[in-house]
């Protein structure tokens, strides 16, 4: 943490482009492309970095100095990327909590396990009341998984996503960011 490097100027380009301009709490319609969520870094794809953000998820193999959509709207209605982790069991399983917008009435939890290639639904069976803030595989369980809501909707499995347990964090709560399991 001594030295730090700007790696935003190729993300900033993507902001050119109309389906990339977004413009929320600020002046600028690049907001979006620097509202960054989750960065991951995965063993199956040394010098890569994986980036999770308000108009998506980006993909860079040469340590940030160029990026390229992962394009995870191929795959999902949502695009809206909150989390991103890297499976501790295997370096080339990514989790992601995806949603419509911060602000929406649906979220769910995708898997790839190509490194971010290809993306296929992974929590069957969950209806989350709002955005999907965030993903946890279990450290010591690779059938395990968690996520959470932004009201507090806990998702679970135990058995590599075949099945899922819903459990609701007491009233009072508030918005929830991010879960951690183990």
């Amino acid at each position: 943490g001594e030295s730090w490097q700007d790696c935003t100027t190729d993300l900033l380009r993507f902001a050119e482009q109309e389906k990339y301009k977004s413009r929320i709490v600020s002046q600028t319609e690049i907001e979006g492309m620097l509202d960054g969520h989750a960065l991951a870094c995965s063993a199956a794809a040394p010098g890569s970095v994986f980036l999770a953000n308000r108009m998506g998820l980006f993909r860079s193999d040469d340590g940030g100095a160029h990026w390229a959509d992962v394009e995870v709207g191929r795959y999902s209605p949502m695009s809206y990327g909150r989390d991103l982790r890297v499976s501790p069991h295997d370096p080339k399983v990514l989790y992601a909590a995806l949603s419509p917008a911060f602000r929406s009435a649906d979220g769910a939890i995708y898997r790839s396990d190509d490194v971010g290639r290809s993306w296929k639904r992974f929590d069957h069976g969950v209806k989350a009341d709002n955005t999907m803030m965030g993903v946890a595989p279990h450290p010591r369980d690779p059938a395990q998984v968690y996520a959470v809501s932004k009201s507090g909707q806990v998702f679970g499995t135990r058995d590599g996503g075949e099945s899922w347990r819903e459990t609701r964090l007491p009233q009072g709560i508030g918005d929830c960011y991010a879960i951690a399991c183990g």
